[in-house]
């Protein structure tokens, strides 16, 4: 993404507002000029999605007749109106670039200008599944609260803990606001400060930074050279520009609690000792809809079909999302792709990891009565196909490989399938 803004040099699109009276005057009569003077920003920035805007002023030396003029010759400022406030509305930019462009207000000779920024669309998308920190007082200076935050994918047992094919957020943020006992990060927006000036509604140049970590655990660090940060409850929204110019945009919708978690290992946990194919007849299938559970505004489904509703035998489960977030089923039948860079997009399924101990995601597992045996895989890349064969009965195709790179294939026809939304249970 270019991060500079140019002008736009087109010609300026006047519109003329009218606040009149009947005796006809537009002069003070005292001799003194119009004074146009702006009392908000004279900076209006603007997100890549749009929004809208207000411009105050005062005008003064004017006689009761007053004809403010407005102009812009921005296409993507629209619905400009005045009166008493000059308000005007911010289309989306759909391109990569920042743009820029300028509002002049006039009355005479007097006249005033501001300039509206707009961000381009980011390099990057990312929603963080887990938030950690740790909230440390003044204990590092006078003058604001510190909190030091990380977001990521699977989580951290500390700040400086990095695990395998994850990309991590590090914050360092300043509030004039304490945390709560517990402790939880302290609400508010937070504008990024390269001089460490440690002032409340700021965060550092000092600490803060992205981590990108591949799938052997190398790691690549970049410094975070601009931004915002904007912490609301049940939630987190931060838009930061990195050393290499890339923009990227960091969604995390949860919990506040800070706090690290106490075990997490990032695997590999697959016990197949090679490639595993199989061919399943006459299976079982239950679809089970989730709404919308990762929070991105697209719908969750897990898929799970399995040898035989005894719960013996080959078991897969693929937690899968599509574009509407109402029950519709038909929307599964489709080919889903491994979400490896944690896009949330439709037609993806989310790769199978670890937590705590815990199974997460799409896995292989082979069952016994009802129960897991050691045999098990979380399923990390590839894709699974769904179509319907016959009024009631779906065919799944699995092309897929584990951690471990071994590669799972078959097809399993499931001549039950069983449908449940989990939203009303």
């Amino acid at each position: 993404m270019k991060k500079f803004f140019a002008f736009l040099m087109v010609p300026f699109v006047m519109l003329a507002v009218s606040c009149s009276t009947d005796d006809g005057n537009d002069d003070s009569g005292n001799g003194e000029a119009p004074r146009l003077t702006l009392t908000s920003e004279g900076v209006m920035r603007f997100p890549a999605e749009g929004g809208s805007g207000e411009i105050n002023y005062t005008l003064e030396n004017v006689g009761t007749n007053v004809e403010l003029s407005v102009a812009s010759g921005a296409e993507w400022i629209t619905n400009i109106s005045s009166g008493n406030v000059v308000t005007f509305d911010v289309l989306a930019n759909e391109t990569d670039d920042d743009r820029s462009a300028i509002i002049i207000l006039s009355y005479k000779s007097a006249s005033v200008q501001v300039i509206v920024e707009q961000q381009g669309q980011p390099d990057v998308e990312f929603v963080a599944g887990k938030l950690n920190g740790k909230f440390y007082g003044k204990e590092n200076n006078n003058v604001a609260y510190q909190y030091g935050i990380v977001l990521s994918k699977y989580g951290t047992t500390g700040s400086i803990d990095h695990y395998a094919d994850d990309t991590y957020y590090h914050l360092n943020i300043y509030s004039s606001v304490p945390s709560a006992a517990d402790p939880f990060l302290a609400w508010g927006e937070y504008i990024y400060d390269a001089t460490n000036s440690c002032q409340p509604g700021t965060f550092s140049d000092d600490r803060s930074e992205y981590v990108s970590v591949d799938a052997d655990g190398n790691a690549t660090y970049l410094k975070i050279t601009a931004g915002k940060i904007v912490v609301v409850e049940g939630g987190i929204d931060a838009l930061l520009t990195l050393e290499d110019g890339s923009v990227h945009h960091v969604i995390y919708i949860g919990s506040l609690h800070l706090g690290y978690l106490s075990d997490i290992s990032r695997g590999p946990y697959s016990t197949l000792e090679g490639d595993y194919d199989f061919d399943i007849t006459n299976g079982y299938m239950m679809l089970l809809y989730d709404g919308d559970d990762y929070g991105v505004g697209r719908g969750s489904w897990e898929v799970r079909f399995m040898e035989s509703s005894a719960m013996t035998g080959d078991f897969f489960r693929f937690p899968v999302l599509v574009e509407s977030v109402e029950y519709d089923e038909t929307l599964l039948y489709r080919t889903f792709t491994a979400d490896e860079s944690s896009t949330y997009a439709a037609s993806t399924f989310i790769p199978g990891y670890k937590d705590n101990g815990d199974n997460f995601g799409a896995w292989y597992i082979l069952l016994n009565e009802g129960y897991f045996t050691y045999t098990a895989a979380p399923i990390v890349g590839g894709s699974i196909t769904l179509e319907l064969s016959g009024e009631d009965e779906v065919t799944v195709t699995v092309d897929t490989v584990d951690d471990l790179g071994h590669k799972v294939k078959g097809r399993c026809h499931c001549s039950i399938v069983e449908a449940y939304d989990r939203t009303n249970m």
